[in-house]
């Protein structure tokens, strides 16, 4: 059994937000995304501060809370209003929402939406394109052709995903959410939603705001519609955004709201796309027709279940069996690796037959999860099916504790989590595989493992420590201390919502005062 080295991680995660290594300029467009991996790991780790800018945990280890709040709210989006007659439609025309009569944003008037609502993925978007000449630009007079309108990059726009981000974690500094602009990012929302239920990640029009409202209202082109866009391959549209869209709406709308009047998002459509992604085994593919993987997988059974729908969308006469495939293909993910052969066993009394292929004495070691069948084990599969066996209360059919020493060896010197055995560490992967052990000492999948068994001389599992005796008789080495040191780290690490992937406390706190949040 290997150590959990809590304080490595805690520095590798704090180093994360003050530096990167040069490996990851090339997400420098999403280092948004960067932080919300820091953050909620340190979170987890159970060193993240309420209200102080920095915490000391065994050693001083800064992080301020405040600059990091600020930096996410100057992503934030500037949203187009427009008048509702004018507006773009929404992808999903059976869903409304309007404003309340009350809404100072829109004067009371209950004639104007919100475009581009929402959250960027950092401050570098790229370099500024040379198209300082445009067909719209050409067409609009000298005089209305406005620095803003010269200077707006094309990707200056919000993005599903960014927003998901953001809003996670804001929630996990603490913040109240009362400067986001709650009501533009729910119209977007509404607007990404399409006919069969799905969402984009982006509108067609890129949400370029006001310059871009200008030069459309300039021209004397037909002003493009979402709808225009459906069949662009460049949208990003499948169950990561479907999930991205769902939790966005889950922690924003008022749940205390009549959806049947004002559904933000239309949830009957949401569940038939989800339920129309179900491969031939069980599991769910990113989109229709494709193959099954642990991480689209994931995301749909969390939309359907923040989305209320789970037990209903089970329980449906047509879907009899599909529960059970889906926990079958989601057990049958867990990749042991090679195992290890006794030396005392003589190679000349192998029976392959006998031992079904094996060397007698072999001795399972630790067993990681696939994201598909035929490829190799990952660690952050082990939040992501692993989480899904959770939400489906099937958890306790991993090997729980198989998969904690997997989990484990693939810790890095440095501190955080490598993908693989033996590779450098990456916040992703380091995130997943602390979600993971939280995950799963809250549900006790390693009960089973009562004491650190580097197991007896013929790889058997016991369920009781042995006697100092039978120790000695079957060559078991015992390290107690090793044990506690890993029981007393995960009993450190804070309580996860699995669906939201967020630490439960936080949860709690932000949907107290969710529906108090500025419109």
């Amino acid at each position: 059994m290997r150590k959990f080295e809590r304080l490595r991680h805690i520095r590798y995660f704090t180093n994360s937000l003050q530096h990167l290594p040069k490996q990851y300029s090339s997400a420098d467009t999403n280092r948004l995304t960067l932080v919300h991996f820091c953050v909620h790991s340190l979170d987890i780790l159970g060193c993240l501060p309420d209200v102080e800018c920095c915490g000391k945990v065994e050693e001083e280890v800064y992080i301020n809370r405040e600059a990091i709040i600020e930096w996410i709210y100057g992503l934030q989006t500037l949203p187009t209003k427009t008048v509702a007659n004018d507006v773009l439609p929404s992808r999903s025309t059976s869903t409304t929402i309007e404003y309340d009569d009350n809404d100072e944003n829109d004067g009371g008037t209950n004639n104007y939406r919100y475009i581009g609502g929402g959250f960027k993925g950092g401050t570098f978007l790229g370099p500024l394109p040379n198209a300082s000449s445009t067909t719209h630009e050409q067409s609009l007079p000298p005089n209305e052709i406005g620095d803003d309108l010269q200077q707006r990059h094309p990707y200056d726009h919000s993005h599903l995903a960014m927003t998901y981000v953001a809003l996670c974690t804001l929630i996990a500094l603490g913040d109240d959410l009362s400067r986001i602009h709650k009501t533009a990012i729910l119209h977007t929302l509404q607007s990404l939603q399409k006919e069969d239920g799905s969402f984009v990640a982006v509108s067609s029009v890129h949400h370029r705001g006001a310059a871009a409202a200008t030069v459309a209202a300039a021209s004397t082109e037909p002003t493009p519609t979402i709808d225009d866009a459906d069949d662009n391959e460049d949208d990003d549209c499948d169950l990561r955004f479907m999930y991205t869209a769902i939790v966005i709406w889950y922690l924003l709308s008022d749940q205390t709201d009549d959806c049947s009047t004002q559904p933000i998002i239309n949830i009957e459509s949401a569940t038939s796309y989800i339920l129309s992604c179900i491969a031939y085994d069980g599991a769910l593919a990113l989109t229709p027709g494709r193959e099954g993987h642990g991480g689209s997988t994931f995301c749909g059974i969390a939309s359907l279940y923040l989305m209320g729908v789970l037990d209903e969308v089970i329980a449906r006469d047509e879907l009899i069996g599909w529960k059970e495939n889906l926990i079958r293909w989601c057990v049958m993910r867990q990749y042991s690796l090679p195992k290890t052969t006794n030396s005392n066993t003589a190679e000349e009394d192998y029976d392959e037959q006998a031992s079904n292929g094996y060397y007698e004495g072999e001795a399972n070691t630790a067993a990681g999860m696939q994201g598909r069948p035929n490829k190799l084990e990952d660690t952050c599969y082990s939040y992501w099916i692993g989480g899904t066996l959770h939400l489906l209360s099937a958890s306790h059919l991993l090997d729980g504790w198989a998969l904690r020493e997997y989990v484990l060896e693939c810790q890095s010197p440095y501190g955080g989590f490598g993908k693989v055995l033996g590779s450098m560490p990456d916040l992703l992967h380091s995130f997943y595989s602390l979600a993971w052990l939280s995950l799963s000492y809250e549900q006790q999948c390693c009960c089973d493992e009562v004491w650190t068994a580097d197991d007896d001389r013929d790889g058997n599992r016991m369920s009781d420590p042995p006697t100092s005796t039978e120790a000695e008789t079957i060559g078991v080495v015992l390290n107690s201390e090793v044990r506690n040191q890993v029981n007393e780290s995960m009993n450190q690490l804070s309580r996860l919502d699995c669906a939201l992937g967020m630490c439960s406390k936080r949860v709690k706190a932000v949907r107290r005062h969710g529906s108090s949040t500025n419109a």
